[in-house]
């Protein structure tokens, strides 16, 4: 997502649900701090929404797409997480304490902005490798047309880019994902904004 706001308190999970029960904003849990999220620019919803559509088109059997809105509890980092997308194959598995998040996503897909760009490749990356089930970080810019693809290797993480005139395969998907078609009517093969005339 775009930039948080970093709320001035220390709280427990139970209190990072409540704020989040309501509330019509979506927070992440990171080390006992409530984190408002803000909204995506232009760029980054339609590249999330362009996502969606091209990965439900290939998604396997027994795997669904998730929206932005489901939440995630990365036990191994006490962490609650949000994602741009994702992808749980079979039943979701929820925490004892948390109903509303699972803990089993197979693909997680995050759009890069200048505010998030160092978490999303930094300590949310590292949260979501943390999950057994996890077998692939996909990170898409959103000013060049570039997809960054982190995949489980055993105990270890290749990570490959892809540029325009690319395709990359995911695990779960049917047919692999051509970078252009992510990225036509929404920027150039010059970055420029294709959204904003």
């Amino acid at each position: 997502m775009e930039a948080t706001l970093r709320l001035p308190r220390r709280a427990s999970y139970a209190d990072y649900l409540a704020v989040e029960q309501g509330s019509e904003r979506r927070h992440e849990f990171l080390d006992g701090v409530i984190v408002a999220m803000a909204g995506g620019s232009d760029e980054h919803n339609a590249l999330a929404g362009r996502f969606a559509r091209l990965l439900g088109n290939r998604e396997a059997g027994g795997c669904r797409y998730y929206t932005p809105d489901q939440r995630f509890w990365i036990a191994a980092r006490m962490r609650g997480r949000y994602a741009d997308g994702s992808v749980i194959c079979g039943p979701p598995e929820h925490p004892a304490h948390d109903g509303q998040a699972t803990t089993n996503p197979v693909l997680v897909v995050e759009v890069l902005s200048p505010s998030s760009d160092g978490d999303d490749d930094g300590d949310k990356r590292v949260d979501f490798q943390s999950l057994a089930s996890l077998q692939a970080y996909v990170l898409v810019a959103q000013d060049q047309r570039r997809v960054k693809v982190y995949r489980r290797q055993g105990a270890d993480w290749q990570v490959t880019t892809f540029a325009d005139g690319d395709a990359f395969a995911l695990p779960t998907l049917t047919a692999p994902i051509a970078v252009a078609d992510l990225y036509d009517g929404i920027l150039a093969p010059n970055g420029r904004s294709l959204l904003r005339g």
